[in-house]
């Protein structure tokens, strides 16, 4: 049985449609790392290489995260495991951001 395989236009239609259908979890934390996982909708889900994904691949996926957050996990086909380091807000403000406005941002 051989895996179907998908045009470009094939993606750029299905992530159009669909992108709205991405679920973004709540974020989570341990003592080091913040978490959150994606879950995509199938439509998108067969359009995912296998393996972990660089941020160009996942965010081409149409998956829309604020910056510093890595794939580090696969749960399931569909369900994209993200962290990344715990107080990286506070350690890269926003352009044109400060420190003390995202901290007010995060409280």
């Amino acid at each position: 049985m051989s895996k179907k395989s998908y045009s470009a236009d094939d993606k750029r239609r299905a992530i159009e449609r669909y992108h709205e259908k991405i679920n973004y979890s709540p974020r989570y934390s341990d003592d080091e790392w913040e978490y959150r996982h994606v879950i995509l909708p199938k439509e998108i889900a067969k359009f995912v290489p296998a393996g972990i994904l660089a941020e160009d691949v996942w965010r081409g996926l149409g998956i829309r995260q604020s910056p510093g957050w890595e794939q580090y996990l696969r749960h399931e086909p569909h369900i994209l495991l993200f962290r990344r380091p715990k107080n990286y807000d506070q350690l890269h403000p926003p352009l044109g951001g400060s420190v003390a406005a995202v901290r007010a941002l995060n409280k």
